[in-house]
């Protein structure tokens, strides 16, 4: 049976604003928290994805489909490789509610931070953009 011991956890916040080329601007931002579970053995990711500013220009920036995405970082400087932990959601449909996300995962003896970005499809080719990372760092 194991103990379901948890470690301090850290917070996070991201901002990222797309623009468009006739001047509207739509501010998206993910925020929550990151744990390490069950003696350091996983990981939780618990965060909202959501509109900061600028609701009414979803269209003039093409009403991409949002996501969060995660990466892991080991103290080699190895890398887990990018997930997608949160459903797209088009920039229309996070006006009316959040994306609320949860993703949880193995954490090895070796692994340091997580990555988090926000991602965007847009067009019907869907091209995808990024927003800046931010890292986390869990175990020092």
């Amino acid at each position: 049976m194991t103990q379901s011991l948890e470690i301090p956890v850290q917070e996070f916040t991201l901002a990222w604003t797309m623009t468009a080329d006739k001047g509207g601007r739509v501010g998206f931002a993910a925020s929550g928290q990151v744990t390490l579970l069950d003696n350091k053995r996983f990981y939780k990711i618990d965060g909202v994805l959501y509109i900061s500013e600028g609701s009414a220009y979803c269209r003039d920036i093409g009403n991409p489909h949002l996501f969060v995405r995660r990466n892991g970082v080991e103290e080699s400087g190895r890398q887990w490789g990018w997930e997608t932990i949160c459903t797209r959601k088009s920039c229309s449909r996070l006006c009316a509610m959040d994306a609320y996300f949860v993703r949880t995962g193995y954490w090895a003896p070796a692994d340091k931070a997580i990555q988090l970005s926000i991602g965007a499809e847009s067009g019907w080719n869907r091209k995808r953009s990024y927003s800046p990372t931010i890292t986390v760092r869990l175990d020092d």
